[in-house]
């Protein structure tokens, strides 16, 4: 029997009805909840997305694991969509400290510099601004590299001379890299598509459809290139990277300024156009460990990489840091300073484990805290920040402010929500985290 989809099922009216599960069907007659209305329509397809949550992510919601107030998604991409932080530096700046109260760490310390430069020179763009005091890291952050680049050549000087060849070849490249220098790099596919999956990362949390779209296609026709560049395949992978560039240039992200960098460097790559490429510890990294691979000495091998992995990283040092956003787009820098604190929704049981798509396991989390959690139990959650009980309750008391408010039945939200949270964080926690939800059913 078909069931028409304008059936609406009422919320229960009281909190024994709550907890038993007991949902009569109202055939579309309003209910109440100490006199709040509500209806919301049954959902009869078997897997839930997140859409519901995603409307609360404009009502200021905490991160469940950090407390932050977390950045509306959609708020980011009005910005990048309108240009805004290709305005001057003075404008963004402005613009940025709406969310001082989230940002913080490195990105608070990076707008406090672009704020105080924006003085100076207040019509310069926010990348303008970074270059003028580059330099200044450069020379420190080298200062913290140098002993490790002296470190490895040590090494290598002991091994046999075509190492020391190619190592030092590398550490030439290198050189140009940090300083900024144009050198050729020959084109990689993999590197190519690795960093347009990277940019397509970028519109997860946008709603524009059309951008989405247009990416999918970029991606999809990539798949053509061939996996290795000589002199049977460049012509065809010019010809793919001018069939991207001709896709690009017909669609809304013609103006985009990560893939009109990406497909010109590509296309220069592959007419042996040299180019200025940035230091990047993961792509030294990835390169030495191929110099080394014929070695085949495991204890050789082992003992550069633990060196390599000490070169700073963006992460954790300052320096680091503001080199890698430097090198960026205005819109790209804009969006590395908020992209850690922007809404995301968080499987609390992972996906990768088996967790539904349902609103039962979703919770609100920034971006930084959803990457870093990656698919660890929830019991370990609790182990590596502590506070995420504290932080929990913080969200679960914003959601009772805002049906409290009437945000969930006028967004037509089943405030149900509220208590599957509770139970599924009660049951990931293993009993460890109890949330209180009783001032849902008290009148506000």
């Amino acid at each position: 029997m078909k069931v028409s989809a304008n059936i609406y099922r009422s919320y229960p009216s009281n909190r024994a009805e709550f907890e038993e599960g007991l949902l009569p069907y109202n055939f579309g007659k309003k209910q109440t909840l100490y006199g709040k209305p509500f209806i919301y329509p049954i959902t009869f397809g078997g897997i839930q997305n997140s859409s519901k949550l995603r409307i609360l992510f404009s009502y200021g919601l905490p991160c469940m694991y950090s407390g932050v107030e977390m950045i509306d998604p959609k708020v980011l991409s009005h910005m990048l969509k309108n240009k805004t932080f290709f305005r001057p530096a003075s404008q963004v700046v402005e613009l940025l400290n709406k969310y001082k109260d989230t940002i913080s760490d490195m990105e608070k310390e990076a707008i406090d510099i672009i704020a105080k430069r924006a003085k100076i020179h207040p019509d310069l763009n926010i990348k303008k601004i970074l270059e003028e005091v580059e330099a200044v890291y450069i020379k420190n952050l080298y200062k913290m590299q140098a002993p490790i680049f002296h470190e490895l050549r040590e090494i290598f000087n002991q091994l046999p001379e075509n190492y020391i060849n190619e190592f030092e070849a590398l550490m030439y490249d290198t050189d140009l890299k940090l300083t900024k220098q144009p050198l050729f790099i020959p084109f990689s596919a993999n590197e190519f598509k690795y960093k347009l999956v990277k940019i397509k990362e970028t519109f997860i949390q946008s709603d524009n459809t059309k951008a989405k779209k247009v990416m999918n296609k970029l991606l999809k026709e990539s798949k053509r290139l061939a996996t290795h560049t000589n002199d049977n395949t460049i012509e065809h992978q010019r010809r793919t990277v001018g069939m991207l560039d001709w896709v690009l240039r017909k669609s809304i992200l013609k103006d985009d300024a990560q893939l009109c960098e990406l497909i010109s460097g590509a296309k220069a790559r592959l007419a042996n156009k040299e180019t200025v490429i940035p230091f990047s510890r993961k792509s030294f990294i990835y390169d030495l460990s191929k110099i080394i691979k014929p070695l085949n000495n495991v204890e050789i091998e082992s003992k550069i990489i633990s060196i390599a992995q000490r070169l700073p990283t963006s992460s954790q040092d300052f320096n680091a840091y503001m080199l890698k956003i430097s090198s960026d787009t205005p819109d790209k820098i804009g969006f590395r300073l908020l992209w850690p604190y922007l809404a995301s929704v968080e499987h609390i049981f992972p996906r990768s484990c088996g967790g539904a798509d349902i609103m039962a396991n979703f919770g609100g989390a920034t971006t930084r805290e959803n990457s870093a959690r990656k698919s660890i139990e929830f019991t370990e959650q609790l182990k590596l920040r502590p506070n995420t009980p504290l932080y929990c309750q913080k969200y679960v008391d914003r959601l009772i402010e805002l049906y409290h408010q009437d945000v969930f039945s006028k967004s037509r939200i089943n405030p149900k929500y509220i208590e599957d949270f509770r139970n599924t964080i009660l049951t990931q926690s293993k009993g460890q985290v109890n949330l209180d939800i009783s001032k849902m059913y008290s009148k506000s």
